[in-house]
């Protein structure tokens, strides 16, 4: 499984403007061209990967839209299985594959009038990616995916070591506040020779963004 990890990014690593908060907010700092490199990656990759808070705050159909290309498979890992009834993914037709965990089986059941969703079980009360990874490359053919995730879900698959290639839109503003979600946030590390290590792949100055595609050590 290749699993590139797309974001746009402030000047210090934020990716909101506060817990709750859409990031819909950053794209407005985007050209139309950078739009469009995003939805390339969308639509050469055969599954995008967001977060519940994702769902909830953004709303987001995860389509591509800017370019010609197939629309990726959404993928939603949740825990509590309890997306917004409104949810675009839920709504629009397209396929969305729910990932959550044994547990939620019976409640599963009440997505099921849902015709584009179709759900993953792994791990009996805590989501085991490493099995729902396997079975999304075994029963959907999906060996490429596209990670739209939040601060959480980032560090779980880093920490995890899933993550192939990491790919920054750095933008040029400052957000700030401690409390404000960075590309990666969770547990952290509290020595050097634990962080997880990419190389730099390039650096691509693109107007007043730049590009910074690192791939894994």
């Amino acid at each position: 499984m290749k699993i590139s990890l797309v974001s746009e990014v402030s000047i210090d690593g934020k990716i909101t403007f506060g817990e709750g908060k859409s990031s819909k907010d950053l794209f407005s700092l985007l050209s139309q061209e950078d739009m469009e490199f995003i939805h390339q990656i969308r639509g050469r990759v055969e599954g995008i990967l967001v977060g519940m808070n994702t769902i909830r705050y953004d709303n987001p159909s995860l389509t591509c839209r800017y370019v010609e290309g197939a629309n990726p498979i959404r993928i939603i890992p949740t825990r509590s299985l309890e997306l917004p009834e409104d949810a675009t993914v839920l709504n629009d037709g397209i396929p969305t594959i729910l990932i959550t965990t044994e547990s939620n089986r019976e409640k599963a059941d009440s997505y099921r009038s849902y015709d584009n969703v179709r759900f993953v079980f792994a791990g009996e009360n805590k989501i085991d990616f490493a099995n729902a990874f396997a079975q999304l490359e075994i029963q959907y053919d999906i060996h490429t995916i596209m990670l739209e995730g939040g601060g959480t879900l980032n560090w779980t698959l880093i920490d995890k070591n899933m993550i192939s290639e990491i790919i920054i839109i750095r933008l040029p503003i400052i957000i700030g506040g401690k409390d404000n979600v960075s590309l990666v946030d969770g547990e952290g590390y509290s020595e050097c020779s634990l962080a997880k290590k990419y190389c730099l792949k390039s650096v691509e100055l693109r107007g007043n963004v730049t590009i910074n595609n690192y791939v894994k050590a």
